[in-house]
Formats: structure tokens, sequence, C-alpha cells
């Protein structure tokens, strides 16, 4: 099992990227990858942290196949900052 720290940028509202992350919620978990946080930094939400938990390699297959989509919620991809903790 791994734990995944992800922080980055979004170029849109907060709500409306919430919007667009719960809408994906399902094909989250078909991939077996629970969401076990997600939030604006507290003095700027145009900074965002998600922290999923998932089988070895499971989150990054998620986020490669999914780019297109992730961008599209406002997620700025270059911005992306991932940590990986083992269980």
């Amino acid at each position: 099992m791994e734990t995944y720290i992800v922080s980055f940028e979004i170029n849109k509202p907060y709500e409306e990227w919430l919007i667009h992350f719960e809408q994906s919620r399902p094909s989250l978990d078909a991939a077996d990858i629970a969401v076990v946080f997600r939030g604006p930094r507290k003095d700027d939400a145009s900074k965002v942290c998600v922290i999923l938990q998932a089988q070895d390699g499971q989150v990054d297959k998620f986020m490669g196949a999914n780019a297109a989509m992730i961008a599209e919620s406002g997620h700025v991809l270059e911005s992306t900052v991932v940590n990986v903790y083992k269980s």
C-alpha cells in the first residue's frame, strides 16, 4: 500500500475544481484509490493538497491515463508535487 501526498496549484476557483474532483470519485473508486483528504491551503485557495491511498503504482497509472480530465478540472499539471510513502 502507498500513501500519496499530492500538492498542486489550480487555475479555477476551488469550488469549481472540487466539483470536477467529486465527479471523478467513481473512477478513483473503480481504480481502488481511496481519497483520505482533499482541501485548499488555509491562506491560499489556489493551492490544493490531496492525500490518496492505493496499491503500488495505481495512482501513477490513474494520473497518466486521466491527465486531460485532471487538467480540465483546473489542476495545473506542471505545478504538481507528489510525495509517496510506503506502509
